[in-house]
């Protein structure tokens, strides 16, 4: 493993070193809103996959005709910021969304384009989808290793009382407090953060309607998979997609 990522993490270092920006277009479309590609920070894969309108499709067709204009949207996990910004054009200046990214390294770059739109809000930290975190939790690793679209979170919950957890940690409660707002739609996708849902409620506001998760049982098994389920339909939603390990909830 440690052999793979070396050779991946040379791969990219090789690539952007010596393929030239010119060959890159300027910017692409996406489901009707331009993205930047050329002299962006990103790694070769990921402006590939821009170009190629290959970013976020599961979670993009489950949500197509979804948001609804006003929405008020809480990501968690918002990568590079191409789901953010769809979901805040789909909203519309009615609508907002804050998005939390637990790399600072991309909320460095994601915030000077992002919040310039007007209805979104960008912040680096870790995000859990539960109204409150009424537990200990322990952040023991953060691995960016796989290229410029995020990393893996590594975390403990211990059934002891939250202890003041350091400050870029975050829960529904903190985010709507922060920003006196209601959500109407969860998304969550940190890879390894929605395992706390088998350990802690979710709660959601009672405005929530609509909460969609990308599952990463790669990291967690099956079990955990199907508690998170549980404890989603035990909050009162139901599944209403599901596309390649990426769960759309309604309220049942």
């Amino acid at each position: 493993m440690l052999l793979q990522q070396k050779y991946w993490s040379l791969r990219r270092k090789i690539l952007k070193a010596f393929v030239p920006e010119f060959i890159w277009p300027a910017e692409t479309i996406i489901d009707g809103v331009s993205f930047k590609i050329r002299n962006t920070p990103y790694s070769y894969g990921t402006k590939k996959c821009l170009q190629n309108g290959q970013y976020e499709v599961s979670e993009r067709k489950l949500l197509q005709g979804k948001i609804k204009k006003g929405d008020v949207v809480i990501e968690m996990g918002g990568s590079i910021g191409v789901l953010t910004a769809l979901l805040a054009h789909e909203a519309g200046d009615k609508g907002f969304v804050v998005s939390v990214e637990a790399s600072k390294k991309i909320t460095t770059y994601s915030k000077t384009w992002l919040e310039s739109k007007g209805n979104i809000k960008v912040i680096t930290g870790f995000a859990f989808p539960v109204f409150e975190i009424d537990k200990r939790v322990q952040l023991n690793k953060f691995d960016e290793q796989g290229g410029s679209l995020g990393g893996k979170l590594d975390f403990d919950v211990y059934d002891l009382p939250a202890n003041g957890n350091e400050e870029p940690v975050f829960d529904i409660k903190k985010i709507m407090q922060e920003f006196h707002i209601l959500p109407s739609v969860i998304v969550a996708d940190v890879e390894g953060s929605e395992s706390i849902l088998a350990s802690i409620k979710p709660s959601f506001p009672p405005s929530v309607r609509m909460v969609l998760i990308e599952m990463h049982e790669y990291m967690y098994g099956i079990d955990i998979r199907d508690k998170i389920i549980h404890a989603v339909e035990g909050d009162g939603f139901t599944i209403t997609g599901h596309l390649d390990g990426v769960y759309l909830f309604g309220r049942a």
